[in-house]
């Protein structure tokens, strides 16, 4: 894959007359092919992509004709640090066309795909490629600087970021191969998987047949990595940082900004506010709290300065925010101060801890989180996901519940195994990973202790018959054939699975 540390896509050669024209000697150039289609990938490289999107802006190391992820270039214990990525804007429209008659335009029209096509189009193939956009993902941040990335090596030799990507679906054929034209497509656009497609593609992502209409937002074939649009990494240190440097608690304190108070300030705080919580809710605390710096400065009221604890909800959520940096402790005595300072007539101080360790689960990232905001964040972590409410992928699963598994060990009091089983297994079920949750659910049952062994002696020479009392951690199974019925009754979708 070219995009997550595979094989990378080398440029190709254009011919002698190719290289003499401006196309030829521009035919490798990223400041030209800033949109590239990246049709080289198969699934996997698909799916990591949009795991890596999950919770960061993804960088890539663009040259030539060859591009790739940097997959390393981030932060696992401060996810988002150099900004994340907005929900999905959904779109809806038609099927879109690209043909290819010459190297000439292979290489402005699908440059990171040079490597493999040329072949044949040197030997005179034409190409037909269709593309269904559904939707489009866009960064939170305008720009990534160098200076963010130059303390982590991983990042060494990085050039751009995707500041957004499309969605949707795509297949490519040779013309001579293209049969069976349906309401102006070849490969089934539109038909809702009615029809099968009669021609073979030469390379495909997603399914065009899923995608119809609304209904395409919907379908997980109509939703894959099909465009990028990608913008080079600026030069220096991030004119932000600015108001978050200093002292561990001092982007909770600092007021500065860049912007000058005018006649519609008014507004453009609110407008800055709301692409702080935009921010807050795609994992992006750096950029929040910059947008909520520079509010401050457009609208210095004291009711609602996010710097402010009698302000209330916006210091709470600035203190989120916090939070999301890496600052667990900082941030969690942010909300104390904004509970106590707006609440203290209706929450005592064990309740006010009680809802400032429950917002800590859900916002604290990095290294300064101690053991019991991992645990519990762990917990809301597969909670939030089994019921519905947040979607995570296996692998968020697994992390959580290890990270579960592990903290119990040491926790006092130690939770007991029936507050998580549901929750743990419930997370894998909704990610699609039944042998996942299988192996959850084993894995919480052989933890627990046995009860008390009872024994009673067969008759006529039969074997005793061991029996067990109950079991100080919960309900415990001591076959594999009681605990894989205990299994998918607790989880029906999984059954034989």
């Amino acid at each position: 894959m070219a995009a997550c540390g595979g094989p990378t896509m080398p440029p190709g050669g254009m011919g002698k007359l190719g290289d003499k024209t401006f196309a030829g000697q521009n035919k490798c150039n990223p400041k030209n092919h800033d949109r590239p289609f990246i049709i080289e990938w198969d699934a996997t490289d698909q799916s990591s992509f949009q795991s890596y999107t999950a919770s960061d802006v993804v960088v890539v190391k663009y040259e030539g004709c060859e591009m790739k992820v940097l997959d390393g270039c981030r932060e696992d214990n401060a996810k988002g640090k150099n900004g994340s990525y907005a929900p999905v804007q959904w779109t809806s429209g038609g099927v879109e066309t690209i043909d290819i008659h010459d190297e000439g335009e292979l290489y402005a029209k699908l440059p990171l795909g040079a490597a493999t096509l040329s072949g044949k189009v040197e030997s005179g193939e034409k190409l037909h490629m269709e593309y269904y956009v559904s939707g489009t993902r866009t960064a939170t941040r305008d720009s990534v600087y160098r200076a963010e990335l130059e303390k982590n090596p991983r990042c060494a030799g990085a050039t751009h970021f995707v500041y957004a990507y499309n969605l949707g679906a795509f297949a490519l054929a040779t013309q001579s191969n293209l049969k069976g034209e349906v309401h102006g497509s070849y490969f089934g656009f539109g038909a809702g998987g009615s029809k099968a497609s009669e021609t073979k593609a030469e390379k495909k992502g997603g399914e065009l047949s899923a995608c119809k209409g609304a209904e395409a937002k919907e379908v997980e074939n109509c939703k894959v990595p099909v465009r990028l649009t990608l913008r080079e990494i600026s030069a220096g240190e991030n004119p932000m940082n600015a108001g978050l440097k200093g002292k561990e608690s001092d982007p909770a304190l600092n007021a500065m900004g860049l912007l000058k108070a005018d006649s519609d300030a008014e507004k453009k705080a609110v407008a800055l506010f709301q692409s702080a919580l935009t921010k807050m809710q795609s994992g992006d605390g750096k950029g929040c709290l910059a947008d909520m710096d520079q509010h401050d400065v457009l609208d210095p009221r004291p009711g609602g300065l996010t710097t402010e604890p009698s302000s209330g909800k916006p210091h709470g959520m600035r203190a989120q925010c916090v939070m999301l940096t890496g600052q667990c402790n900082v941030g969690k005595e942010m909300h104390r101060k904004a509970l106590q300072a707006v609440k203290s007539g209706e929450m005592g101080p064990e309740r006010i801890d009680t809802v400032t360790d429950a917002v800590a689960s859900q916002w604290c990232r990095g290294s300064g989180m101690g053991d019991k905001d991992k645990l519990v964040a762990a917990v809301n972590t597969l909670t939030m996901a089994s019921g519905g409410v947040q979607r995570k992928s296996a692998a968020e699963c697994q992390e959580a519940f290890d990270a579960w598994m592990r903290l119990r060990a040491t926790a006092e009091p130690k939770p007991g195994f029936d507050s998580i089983t549901a929750s743990a297994v419930g997370c894998f079920a909704k990610a699609g990973d039944c042998g996942a949750a299988w192996k959850a659910f084993k894995a919480i049952n052989d933890a627990m202790a046995p009860g008390e062994e009872r024994r009673r002696p067969g008759r006529r020479g039969n074997p005793d018959i061991v029996t067990h009392g109950p079991s100080p951690d919960g309900f415990k199974y001591y076959t594999e054939e009681e605990a894989r019925k205990g299994f998918e009754r607790l989880v029906e979708t999984c059954k034989a699975k």
